[in-house]
C-alpha cells in the first residue's frame, strides 16, 4: 500500500477555511504542526478559552482540538484553568517569546532605559512583521498613563510613528507593498520622516496620545526596527525637539552596537553626512538623519 503523507491526509487550515480549490498545498507543510499553531493563534486577544471556543476558531473537530490542547499542555504551552474546563497560554510561551529578536532587544533596551529615565514617558521597541508594527518591548512611564499597545500587540504602519519611520527607510518596492488606506497622505508622511530624521504620530493611533519615533538601522542602512517615545499630547508637544534629538542619539548609539559606525558629525541643528547606504534614494542612514521641524 502506498504511503500517503500526513499533509495529504488532512487539508491544511487554509483549505478548510475556503482556499481556492485550484491552489496546490505546500508539500513541506506539516498539517499537525499547522493545526497546533492554529490552536495557539486562537488565544490572540483572549484570556481563557473553552474547548468549544477553540473548535470554532480553528475549524478543527472537537476530538482533534482536545488532543492538541492536551499535547500543548503537557509541554507547557497552554495551561488548564482550576476547574479544568478552560485553557490559557502557558509560561513556556513567555520563555520562548523572550528569545525573539533577542540581540535587537538587548541592544535596544540599553538605549531605551536612559530615554525612559530622562523623560519618564513610555518608550517602545517595534519591528515590521506581516505588514504591521509588532511591539517587542515597552518601558512604561511611572506616571498614571498607559497606552493601548502592549508587548506582542500589532498596530497599523501608517498610523504609528514606529511604522512610518521604518517604512521611510525601506527599499521602495518593500514600502510600496505595505497596506495603506491613503497612499498620498502616507507618501507625504514618509517624505517628512526622511527630511526630519524621525516620524510623528499626533493622536492618529490613540486619542490624547502622541508619539515620536526613529529607526534602528543595520550597517547597510536597512531598518531592523524602531524606537518611539509615547505620552500625553501636551507633554510630548512641549518636549518634541528635545525628545527627537535624544531619540536620534539613542538610535545612533544602537547602530554602533548593531555593527554600524554611528557617526554623528554635527549637532548644529541638523544631521549631515553618513557612511550608510540608502535603500530608497532619500533616506540616509542613522548618522545622516537630519533633525528639522
Amino acid at each position: 500500500m502506498k504511503h500517503v503523507p500526513e499533509a495529504d491526509q488532512n487539508p491544511a487550515p487554509a483549505a478548510r477555511s475556503g482556499a481556492h480549490p485550484a491552489s496546490r498545498p505546500d508539500p513541506y507543510i506539516v498539517d499537525a504542526v499547522t493545526c497546533a499553531l492554529d490552536v495557539l493563534d486562537a488565544f490572540q486577544g483572549a484570556g481563557e478559552l473553552g474547548l468549544e471556543d477553540i473548535r470554532r476558531a480553528t475549524g478543527l473537530t472537537k476530538s482533534r482540538s482536545f488532543r492538541l490542547l492536551h499535547t500543548l499542555a503537557a509541554r507547557g504551552y497552554v495551561e488548564k484553568s482550576t476547574d479544568g474546563a478552560r485553557y490559557r497560554l502557558g509560561i513556556r510561551i513567555c520563555e520562548r517569546a523572550a528569545q525573539v529578536r533577542r540581540d535587537l532587544r538587548r541592544v535596544a533596551l540599553d538605549v531605551m532605559r536612559p530615554l525612559s529615565q530622562r523623560f519618564n514617558e513610555s518608550v517602545n521597541l517595534g519591528v515590521l512583521q506581516g505588514g504591521e508594527v509588532l511591539y517587542l518591548d515597552i518601558l512604561e512611564s511611572s506616571r498614571p498613563f498607559r497606552m493601548a499597545a502592549s508587548v506582542g500587540s500589532r498596530m497599523p504602519v501608517e498610523s504609528t510613528a514606529l511604522g512610518k519611520v521604518i517604512a521611510a527607510h525601506l527599499p521602495a518596492e518593500e514600502c510600496a507593498a505595505l497596506p495603506c488606506s491613503s497612499p498620498e497622505t502616507f507618501r507625504r508622511e514618509l517624505q517628512l520622516a526622511r527630511r526630519r530624521g524621525y516620524a510623528l504620530d499626533p493622536e492618529e493611533n490613540e486619542p490624547g496620545v502622541s508619539c515620536i519615533g526613529a529607526a534602528l538601522l543595520d550597517p547597510s542602512g536597512y531598518p531592523v526596527g524602531a524606537i518611539s517615545i509615547s505620552g500625553p499630547t501636551h507633554r510630548m508637544s512641549a518636549q518634541r525637539r528635545e525628545m527627537a534629538e535624544a531619540l536620534l542619539d539613542a538610535c545612533d548609539a544602537a547602530a554602533l552596537r548593531l555593527g554600524g559606525d554611528g557617526e554623528r558629525p554635527s549637532k548644529q541643528g541638523h544631521r549631515q553626512g553618513s557612511r550608510y547606504s540608502s535603500h530608497n534614494g532619500a533616506a540616509p542612514g542613522a548618522a545622516g538623519r537630519r533633525l528639522h521641524d
